[in-house]
């Protein structure tokens, strides 16, 4: 009887769960991050009070 594959230890080798090579996570993970870090300076450009001197 074989054991599950849920309860094997993952290998370094393994491929991640999704998008299918490391690289493709370690991609979107930036491409998210980036995307984040525009979102929030577009937030705060729009949303900073204009002082009216």
């Amino acid at each position: 009887m074989q054991p599950d594959e849920r309860l094997r230890p993952h290998s370094v080798d393994d491929p991640p769960p999704f998008l299918g090579t490391w690289n493709n996570v370690y991609l979107a993970i930036v491409l998210y991050l980036a995307l984040l870090i525009a979102a929030f300076g577009w937030f705060t450009l729009a949303f900073t009070p204009v002082v009216i001197r």
